[in-house]
């Protein structure tokens, strides 16, 4: 009889379970990692993923480049000391852009009807005829009714007899004349000659031997129109230039126009003693300097009286607190031409003289360059820390979704 071999028990093997990546070449008994048995499929998943690292930091430094290279370009360019002299002196045609442009935002029609109206209650047609011609630069003009009361008030002012009177007044002094046009008409052409220079050397004798305080500015003043008259025929255009520039700087110190400052500074480049010792041949370099530099304030002076004329340019003069403010002031000028006087009353003195600087291009490529860099770096910055915070909150919803 055929004898059957014993039955033994046989276990099912144990179930797969998915390896974690420390468990794989790790030996529990030996407490170390065990040596790694390579597999056919073991190696092909090598082979891929060898290359990703290369990949990956070849990615990183891409998304790095953009901002190294505007860190590069910004330090060159700070390099180079742009901010050392950040603002340059504009063009003319730069500077007339500049002022129209501030001119349409100030002047609107509602300002131009408010001005004007001002002007018209207080019978300043004087003003009036000053905003016309700013308000025709940027195409801004009053209503029909102010136009008409415009008309009115300049018929009513021009009558003969009116004329007449406050002519006889300006000729014979110019700080009690009633009007603007009655300066530029009766007053200031007697002033250009020596006549003018020769009356405000007899207002000074008068005070001088009444006892009263001479002042000095405006006999300087008179005595370098006197010696300019004289050397006229000699030197041509530089002594009319000198003498036009002279005799607006004594008529703004006899109308109250010179501030402070500028008074003071006339009376630091030119007074009597000075003079003196230049008539007399005992002048010292210093004494020519100061002489030179007063020459050169009038004629700024004189450009702004060219540019637009005596009247506006004595008037324009309590604008100016130093020489430098003479020449803006002759540059804005060269610009506005006849409009000089009502594009600063505009405008303000600030205002007007920062349109004759421009920020230089080197400058703003170098501010623009380190505003891209800050914001690039920022931006990196922002998307590593939203990954960072934003990953567990990912896998989370990804385990939940897969249960």
């Amino acid at each position: 009889m055929r004898r059957e071999p014993p039955l033994r028990a046989t276990r099912p093997d144990a179930p797969q379970r998915s390896v974690l990546r420390a468990e794989r070449h790790f030996d529990p008994a030996v407490g170390t990692r065990a040596p790694r048995v390579e597999t056919g499929q073991g190696r092909a998943a090598d082979h891929i993923a060898a290359p990703r690292r290369p990949r990956r930091r070849l990615a990183r430094g891409i998304r790095a480049l953009p901002l190294l290279l505007s860190l590069a370009l910004g330090i060159w360019a700070l390099s180079t000391n742009p901010f050392a002299q950040p603002f340059l002196s504009a063009s003319e045609a730069e500077v007339r852009r500049a002022l129209d442009m501030a001119l349409a935002q100030t002047l609107t029609p509602d300002r131009l009807a408010q001005e004007i109206g001002a002007a018209l209650e207080a019978e300043d047609l004087d003003r009036i005829d000053m905003l016309l011609p700013v308000a025709a630069r940027v195409g801004v003009s009053p209503d029909v009714e102010q136009a008409e009361l415009i008309a009115a008030l300049r018929e009513e002012k021009d009558s003969v007899w009116g004329k007449v009177e406050a002519c006889g007044i300006c000729a014979a002094d110019i700080a009690n004349c009633p009007s603007l046009q009655m300066l530029a008409y009766c007053g200031i052409p007697l002033e250009l000659t020596p006549i003018g220079d020769l009356n405000a050397l007899r207002r000074a004798g008068g005070d001088y031997f009444s006892g009263a305080d001479v002042d000095e500015v405006e006999v300087t003043l008179a005595a370098v129109g006197l010696a300019a008259t004289g050397t006229l025929a000699l030197t041509g255009g530089t002594s009319a230039t000198v003498k036009a520039g002279a005799t607006a700087l004594r008529m703004g110190r006899r109308l109250r126009t010179l501030t402070p400052s500028f008074l003071d500074e006339l009376a630091r480049l030119a007074d009597p003693a000075m003079l003196r010792r230049l008539v007399s041949g005992a002048g010292e370099a210093a004494d020519t300097a100061r002489l030179a530099r007063a020459e050169t304030v009038a004629g700024d002076v004189s450009r702004v009286v060219r540019n637009s004329s005596m009247t506006d340019g004595v008037l324009l003069l309590r604008h100016v607190d130093s020489a430098e403010d003479a020449a803006r002031l002759a540059r804005v000028s060269d610009v506005a031409g006849s409009e000089t006087r009502g594009v600063m009353e505009v405008l303000g003195k600030s205002r007007t003289f920062r349109t004759l600087v421009r920020l230089s291009d080197h400058a703003i490529a170098t501010a623009a360059l380190l505003w891209l860099a800050f914001a690039q770096a920022l931006t990196a910055l922002g998307g590593w820390l939203g990954t960072r915070m934003l990953r567990p909150a990912a896998r989370g919803v990804a385990a939940h979704l897969e249960r």
